[in-house]
């Protein structure tokens, strides 16, 4: 046994599973993750991973909100904080037209 021993190596004398590129439906929990630790394993460069995982978040939004929730809380994510401005607007009655015409008193107040 190697001192340094790979979760893949691991997960695969756990299961005492040959993994190849075919995935299969309807297994265990511990096949995908043993699958899925296979191919992170042959994934070495960052710009590489970033592809791939790219190319798998393709299906992220058919997701229930379960699952996404639980991959948000995986990835360490916090929810960003937005600063909304609103304007208030503010209407001023006018003042009286200074230029109307005054109106002669025609009543007598003698």
């Amino acid at each position: 046994m190697n001192i340094m021993e790979t979760d893949f190596d691991i997960i695969s004398d756990m299961f005492d599973t040959v993994y190849d590129d075919k995935i299969e439906s309807n297994k265990d929990e511990e096949y995908y993750i043993g699958k899925a630790e296979n191919i992170l394993q042959q994934i070495e460069e960052d710009k590489d991973y970033f592809i791939f995982l790219k190319v798998f978040m393709k299906r992220y939004h058919g997701l229930n909100d379960i699952h996404k929730k639980d991959i948000i809380d995986a990835i360490g994510l916090k929810p960003e904080e937005r600063i909304v401005y609103k304007e208030k607007i503010v209407y001023k009655e006018k003042k009286a037209d200074k230029k109307k015409k005054l109106k002669l008193n025609m009543n007598d107040d003698y």
